[in-house]
């Protein structure tokens, strides 16, 4: 259903790389500038959050365990990010990129020793939406989730 465990992580790490080059060339006065419901910082707070929970979701998926955080799935994740934007609520650029750099090489280190025949492994957890939640499964959404989130950044600022 996937790509193999290594064509998704380099399409992570060109999501990923993509996300952090938009970051870096945003203006200074565009990282609090709103884009709706939410600030480039607001999303810089997003990624390291996010980082961080791929991580523990994807190894309590290996358990055969629900990720902790599935509860907001339905919810869009709202209460999951708003207490990410209390929990990171520097608005420091720098310092908030190099948060999300730490959590992505951790993230990604973890990534990498999990075995190929564990990447779409069904543990008998179900995603929200329905169907296997897998290793797979969150390192697509996160993929999906960096390339948005640019978007939304360059359509709103160029």
């Amino acid at each position: 259903m996937f790509d193999s465990r290594d064509k998704q992580l380099a399409d992570l790490e060109t999501a990923y790389a993509s996300f952090m080059d938009t970051l870096a060339g945003l203006a200074s006065e565009k990282f609090l500038a709103t884009l709706g419901d939410w600030t480039p910082r607001d999303i810089a707070a997003h990624f390291i959050g996010w980082n961080r929970i791929t991580l523990a979701g994807c190894s309590a998926l290996r358990e055969g365990a629900e990720p902790f955080y599935f509860y907001d799935g339905t919810n869009d994740y709202r209460k999951i990010n708003g207490k990410f934007l209390l929990q990171f609520p520097s608005t420091n650029r720098e310092e908030l990129s190099k948060e999300i750099k730490s959590t992505y090489e951790v993230l990604t280190a973890y990534l990498r020793t999990i075995p190929e025949s564990e990447w779409e492994l069904d543990t008998g957890v179900v995603h929200y939406r329905g169907n296997p939640a897998t290793t797979a499964r969150c390192v697509d959404s996160l993929i999906r989730d960096y390339g948005k989130h640019r978007q939304e950044i360059v359509d709103a600022f160029g």
